[in-house]
């Protein structure tokens, strides 16, 4: 793609942009500037434009002009959104829902990140809402079939959670949990899967005499479903024998379920409804929870993780896999908190 490039001249009493944009496309457009105004005034009107055209990727942006934001996050939860993903589109919507999408600057992007850092929101979460942000751009301007937005990034990048639980402490949690609640626990303690991928597991994707399982999330490029099949061990194998016993079910019923019946998934706030099974049960084995304690559902995955990673003999690319990572570059900087040498001799010559 080449650059915008735009001059001034005067045309019938008013100052116009002419040039190309950066696909090679003519542009002629008024500067609604009369042209007995300076020129240094008309230059810095055709900077606008061009800065406008910048953040349309390169593009004329007057086929946005009355696209607002509200219609791209329409189209982005028509698609489908994650209960996780609620409280960021709805903060993107309460600052930007009635803009017009091109006047997102670059400008008002860093304003707004100086907003939610001042209102206590660390930089990790204002990266995340910036992320939110650029998904829902990226999506609706695809559907609606107009060029992409060049949005900045805001926040900046978590520190890798070292969120380990140890064997001991972790049984005594397990052991003050429900069965049912300890069903899910144990499989989430013995497989390294995220909570979601486990808690929208269905009998489809296990196969009892095999001992493996294939487990899906979105963590792929755009939103796009990645899968894995993973071995589980005897443990893992138990817990999830007995919930077929117990319930039955078809190969489109999800596996985890409460004594009642009711699957975990068919809560409106699935992951909630684990975490709050867990916190109680910590709470009684006079543990703290959250972050500050180390004790979250996420934790009995990064504890299965460094583990494995602890062992000198675990290849970070057979890791990487089995934990659904895009590249081995996540693996080694969060799990392989030991035997890092060994990790960079595996993956050297990978490019």
């Amino acid at each position: 793609m080449r650059e915008v490039k735009l001059n001034l001249e005067k045309y019938r009493g008013k100052w116009y942009a002419r040039g190309f944009d950066a696909f090679g496309v003519a542009v002629r457009k008024s500067l609604r500037l009369d042209d007995h105004v300076t020129k240094h005034e008309a230059s810095k009107a055709l900077g606008a434009m061009e800065s406008a055209m910048f953040i349309n990727g390169g593009r004329d942006s007057s086929r946005l002009v009355k696209t607002t934001v509200n219609e791209l996050i329409d189209l982005y939860v028509e698609r489908g959104i994650r209960s996780g993903e609620r409280s960021k589109v709805k903060a993107v919507e309460n600052r930007w829902g009635r803009t017009p999408i091109t006047e997102i600057t670059e400008a008002k992007m860093l304003d707004w990140e100086r907003e939610m850092l001042n209102n206590g929101l660390a930089p990790s979460s204002v990266r995340r809402y910036g992320s939110s942000l650029k998904a829902i751009a990226n999506y609706g301007c695809k559907a609606k079939g107009i060029p992409l937005l060049n949005l900045p990034s805001i926040g900046a990048e978590s520190q890798p959670r070292v969120l380990v639980i140890e064997n001991e402490d972790r049984d005594k949690i397990m052991a003050e949990m429900p069965e049912d609640v300890r069903w899910f626990y144990t499989a989430l303690a013995f497989t390294g899967a995220r909570p979601t991928e486990l808690i929208h597991l269905t009998w489809k994707d296990v196969n009892l005499q095999k001992n493996r399982m294939t487990l899906r999330s979105y963590k792929g490029m755009n939103g796009c479903k990645m899968e894995r099949t993973i071995p589980y061990s005897a443990v893992v194998s138990n817990a999830l024998n007995t919930l077929k016993r117990r319930f039955g079910g078809t190969r489109e019923d999800y596996v985890f379920r409460m004594n009642n019946g009711k699957a975990f998934a068919d809560f409106s706030d699935s992951t909630s409804a684990v975490r709050t099974r867990l916190y109680l049960a910590a709470k009684k084995a006079g543990y703290g929870t959250g972050l500050k304690h180390g004790i979250t559902p996420y934790a009995f995955r990064h504890s299965f993780g460094t583990s494995a990673g602890e062992h000198r003999v675990v290849n970070p690319m057979v890791l990487s896999g089995y934990l659904g990572h895009k590249n081995v570059q996540t693996t080694k900087d969060n799990y392989f908190h030991g035997g890092v040498d060994d990790a960079e001799m595996l993956v050297q010559g990978l490019g």
